[in-house]
């Protein structure tokens, strides 16, 4: 009887062609996790040796300082030169060469200061009031009305000489009569005005041509008005007959050009001779007060001040005084300029600073942040002791990363927040409620899709639907929105400062909302009230309410999957045990299978964090400012609960987006790198610790929970 047939045995020690296979597939796996390991060493490796010594070398500086623009200056040697200590500390460390510097020494500086009451009913300028909010932190005074007739005051530095047109000097003759001088020269001149055939039509006209026209006898019609802030857009204007009218030389060539686009073609034009008369006097310096309408007049002539002329000058309303501070010269203007000022309690006060006083041995390159800059020209702005040859400026280069790292934590708790409630919602029905079928099957195919779409899609959704369409309930709603649904007639009519800071248009007729809309465009305005509350589809605009929920829904699939498989992870005899005691679902499943289920959410909820904290684009399209001077708490407007819905609708900066910008979207130099490294270093041991608290909830609660 034959003998079997002999197999050959695949890990036979004399099986030469399997062996050869198994090494070359151990090399390739050996091969592949070293070249892993290689390359991150490679990348965190760059990352530490570039960034580490910046953090080190700025120290707590880098943690706390917001962005700023470095500016690298060429200085001249020099003595006792004087900067605030603390910004003194920060050069040190913006520098890392050592600086050419000798006799160093901490010296006391005393800055006069005056306290006072402002008391209400006081009438005072615009620039003066911005002034005063300036140098009082926390102050913003919400005024309800303004004063057209009450004396401004202005200063004269110098003896002046002044030009006035008739019509203009009988104005002040007749409002300030006490500033004109005993000698007035008469000069007659010949002037140029046209006598211009405008035909009936529809043309271009810029902001320009329109505010030239207003004035004169032209009737025209705006299809469109003048955006403050767009000062050379061209808007259609309507002529509804043809017109002779006589304008003169200024608005002519303000208005009128048959080749140039956003001016009126003229049918004819004739020039008018006009004899003018000048009125020529000298006006010596000193301090003056005058009628809003003549400060108007002479203001055109060199008349220095800080009011509001169109406007007039704002009246402090309330029933308290208000104590504030301001510095001795300052305070001096302020009472010399604003007559009907009303203050009690005049004391002069005395701050003590902290100054280092230097020397620069020799002339040297220093690099130094924005405010470090403004405090050393305030500082020797009399004893000329710093100079500086030549300044390059290096955006976003200087400071440190503090608004950039408050932004990113005010999204991620937001994105959270939102994103863990319906995230573990909706994981806990599909798993526990719902029926297996082509429903749930669906649901998970979905979420399954949505992990893998690239961040850039959920940054163009979130713009489309939360910064454009989300809707909100307002009293104010934008003239733009895609739909407005009046709700009903009670709002109370917003303060006269947020009218003109938000372009309000007040409607004090009772028009349809559509008759509203089409007044708020007439009138240039960008929002409208006429005393009802409106839901608005306007959008939430660029804030971290946009940029929260956006990145929620972005890490909503990886939650919602994780959370399921966590709840799928408990034994079903949990559940049976809980039901036959007695229980009711919800008491089942919020005893028996959350808290079991606890760990794999948290560390899901981790890993959430750690992939939307470095999110770029969803980020850049919703909530992101490259630069911006306030952290979001700051310089809050509202009080109560308005501050925090005004507190969710800042842009903010964002580290992410902070990196990208320095990175890629400034000049390149080696002042930038410095930002660059030290924000990645940052950032990644931020990701660090995020990765390492994951690890030890999840092992510390599942080291609790046994089953």
């Amino acid at each position: 009887m034959a003998s079997p047939t002999k197999r050959s045995h695949p890990f036979g020690k004399k099986n030469g062609k399997h062996s050869k296979i198994e090494k070359f597939q151990y090399s390739f796996f050996v091969l592949a996790t070293y070249c892993i390991i290689i390359c991150a060493m490679t990348i965190f490796g760059k990352i530490i040796i570039k960034g580490a010594p910046v953090l080190m070398q700025k120290g707590w500086s880098f943690i706390l300082k917001k962005p700023q623009t470095l500016s690298v200056v060429d200085t001249e040697a020099a003595k006792n030169i004087q900067i605030p200590t603390k910004n003194f500390k920060n050069i040190i460390a913006s520098n890392y060469q050592e600086l050419p510097i000798e006799d160093v020494k901490e010296v006391e500086r005393v800055f006069k200061y005056t306290s006072f009451k402002l008391q209400p009913e006081s009438i005072i300028g615009e620039g003066y009031l911005k002034n005063l909010e300036q140098n009082n932190a926390g102050f913003r005074l919400i005024y309800k009305e303004r004063d057209l007739t009450s004396p401004m005051g202005f200063t004269l530095t110098s003896d002046k000489s002044i030009s006035l047109k008739s019509p203009d000097f009988q104005v002040v003759q007749k409002l300030a009569p006490e500033i004109l001088p005993a000698e007035i020269t008469l000069k007659e001149v010949s002037l140029t005005n046209y006598q211009v055939t405008i035909e009936k039509g529809e043309y271009s006209l810029r902001k320009a041509g329109h505010d030239a026209l207003v004035p004169t006898d032209l009737v025209f019609q705006m299809r469109q008005g003048f955006p403050d802030d767009e000062p050379n857009k061209i808007c259609l204007t309507v002529i509804p007959h043809t017109q002779t009218i006589t304008v003169s030389s200024s608005a002519y060539y303000a208005a009128f050009d048959e080749e140039e686009k956003g001016t009126l073609p003229v049918k004819e034009q004739v020039r008018v001779p006009v004899p003018s008369s000048f009125h020529q006097f000298s006006l010596p310096a000193g301090q003056y007060q005058v009628h809003p309408k003549a400060l108007a007049i002479l203001a055109n002539q060199g008349a220095a001040s800080e009011h509001n002329f169109e406007q007039g000058s704002i009246v402090v309303n309330g029933e308290k005084p208000i104590e504030l501070t301001l510095p001795e010269e300052d305070f001096t203007k302020l009472v010399a300029d604003n007559p009907a000022l009303k203050i009690t309690d005049i004391t002069a006060i005395e701050k003590k600073a902290a100054y280092t006083s230097f020397t620069l041995t020799k002339d040297t390159e220093i690099r130094v942040d924005t405010e470090d800059l403004e405090a050393l020209n305030v500082a020797n702005s009399q004893s000329q002791a710093f100079k500086t040859t030549s300044e390059h400026t290096h955006s976003y280069s200087g400071g440190g990363i503090l608004g950039p790292m408050v932004g990113t934590a005010c999204l991620v708790i937001i994105c959270m927040i939102v994103a863990l409630f319906t995230g573990i919602a909706t994981a806990t029905f599909l798993n526990e409620y719902a029926r297996k079928g082509v429903f749930t099957k669906t649901v998970r195919l979905a979420m399954l899709n949505l992990a893998g779409v690239p961040s850039i899609v959920f940054g163009l959704f979130g713009l489309g639907l939360f910064v454009m369409l989300a809707p909100s309930l307002t009293s104010t709603p934008h003239y733009d929105s895609k739909l407005i649904i009046p709700i009903a007639p009670l709002a109370s009519q917003p303060d006269l400062r947020t009218v003109e800071q938000k372009q309000i248009h007040i409607e004090t007729q009772k028009l349809s909302t559509a008759g509203v809309i089409s007044a708020t465009q007439a009138n240039s305005k960008t929002y409208f009230y006429d005393g009802w509350t409106y839901l608005s589809f306007q959008g939430w605009g660029t804030c971290m309410l946009a940029g929260g929920f956006t990145l929620a829904i972005m890490v909503l699939p990886v939650i919602i999957t994780s959370c399921e498989e966590s709840l799928r992870a408990v034994p079903m005899g949990f559940r049976e045990a809980s039901l036959a005691l007695g229980a009711s679902k919800w008491q089942s499943i919020r005893t028996a299978v959350l808290p079991y289920a606890l760990p794999g959410i948290l560390t899901a909820s981790v890993l959430g964090i750690t992939r939307v904290a470095g999110e770029t684009a969803p980020i850049m399209f919703t909530a992101a400012a490259a630069e911006k001077s306030d952290l979001p708490w700051q310089g809050l407007q509202s009080s109560g609960f308005g501050a925090f819905i005004e507190f969710l609708q800042q842009s903010v900066q964002a580290l992410p987006y902070h990196i990208y910008t320095v990175a890629g979207r400034i000049p390149q130099s080696e002042y930038t790198q410095p930002m660059q490294y030290g924000s990645v270093f940052v950032f990644m041991l931020i990701v660090m610790a995020l990765a390492g608290i994951s690890i030890w909830l999840r092992v510390h609660y599942r080291g609790k929970i046994k089953w």
